[in-house]
């Protein structure tokens, strides 16, 4: 008996010790991120806390977005910061995995995801923030009901972003489509519902909106270019509803989940003065699809 008591006991402390293993040496997840933000992960003796942040970014409105809007906040609590501008979505991840910033805004979840994967890297998303979905604009109708039949809608003729306004022309419905077809795949061929008798013309999607519109009653194109042609996006007559993984993220390093500026980040990301600067009437944003923290 003396020998199993022994025994047990020397078990338990083996479980113990590799929890405790455990507990400070994992890593921390996007899991953590409400406690983050509550203070309660914060560690104030965690070295090297950094008071200037690089922030990666492409040209567009995100870049607008942290010079607006997020900067002012950050220099308001302190910190400097400068953008540091990629032209490569890749080269952004990248250059934050190997600490040349020290934080990105420019991608949504599924491709952080699939860098994570090609590349062995450890990052995590952090927040979502309001993002620039695709929309159908028009300078002749005003609305969705407006449209008269027979009006030509001009559509990105690469694969990926026709399936894409193919969709949102099918959400907004004005056609239907060939529920055969991977909707990711779906080209004019699987529209099978057109009672307006629309027709489609293919244009460069990469164009502004003033070159993609040019001869067409209504133009389906991505929010960012529509964006960079100055388009406001609320004026659009019907916007994409981005699904889950969609939103363009915050993104930081992994090992980084618990430093200060990351909790200070979110603060202003959650934060009432962030909405507002996002939601009024006047700013380019408004327009943008909101995260779920808006509406809380």
């Amino acid at each position: 008996m003396k020998n199993f008591k022994a025994l047990l006991l020397f078990i338990i402390v083996i479980i113990m010790l590799a929890a405790l293993i455990c507990i400070s040496g994992c890593k921390n997840s996007a899991s953590d991120i409400a406690a983050i933000i509550s203070g309660e992960r914060y560690v104030p003796e965690l070295p090297e806390e950094r008071k200037h942040l690089r922030i990666g970014v492409l040209e567009g409105p995100y870049a607008d977005m942290v010079k607006q809007i997020i900067e002012p906040a950050l220099i308001s609590m302190d910190y400097t910061s400068e953008m540091v501008f990629f032209t490569e979505w890749d080269a952004t991840n990248l250059a934050l995995a190997g600490g040349k910033i020290d934080l990105n805004l420019f991608q949504h979840n599924f491709f952080l995801n699939n860098s994570k994967t090609e590349y062995n890297i450890e990052l995590s998303a952090i927040a979502e923030i309001p993002t620039a979905s695709m929309v159908l604009l028009s300078e002749r109708f005003d609305s969705l009901g407006d449209i008269e039949h027979g009006a030509s809608i001009a559509l990105p003729r690469d694969a990926t972003n026709l399936a894409r306004a193919l969709r949102v022309l099918r959400e907004a419905g004005l056609i239907s489509l060939n529920y055969a077809t991977d909707i990711s795949r779906v080209t004019l061929n699987d529209v099978v519902g057109n009672p307006l008798g629309l027709s489609f013309n293919l244009v460069d999607g990469f164009g502004l909106y003033q070159e993609q519109i040019l001869g067409s009653d209504a133009v389906v194109m991505t929010g960012a270019q529509a964006y960079a042609g100055g388009v406001n996006l609320a004026e659009a007559l019907y916007s994409e509803i981005l699904r889950d993984g969609f939103m363009i993220v915050a993104t930081v390093r992994t090992e980084d989940l618990a430093r200060r500026y990351v909790h200070d980040l979110l603060a202003i990301i959650y934060s009432d003065g962030f909405k507002n600067a996002v939601t009024a009437a006047d700013s380019p944003f408004s327009g943008f699809q909101r995260p779920h923290y808006f509406f809380d």
